[in-house]
């Protein structure tokens, strides 16, 4: 038997909430890791072209594209929780 599709919105809104989280996430990890490339890292590393110099990089933008992400989200739930209060 195939399942029926859900009648559940929140589904939906969920589904719309991880699509737009990857999305900021993607580009803010994308941002940071240019921003990050901007740095002068030899001011503050012995080894500006190590490897653990790009791991640091590699992570920090990935911290920065989870925060990107996760405000995204934050403005999304803040929008609907407004809309429910006064739709």
């Amino acid at each position: 038997m195939i399942p029926t599709a859900s009648t559940n919105p929140f589904s939906s809104l969920a589904a719309a909430d991880g699509i737009i989280f990857m999305l900021a996430f993607l580009l803010g990890t994308y941002y940071a890791w240019k921003g990050l490339g901007a740095l002068k890292w030899d001011k503050f590393m012995f080894d500006p072209t190590g490897e653990n110099i790009r791991i640091l990089r590699f992570l920090l933008a990935l911290l920065g594209g989870f925060l990107v992400g996760a405000v995204a989200v934050g403005y999304l739930l803040a929008g609907q929780s407004l809309r429910t209060l006064w739709g």
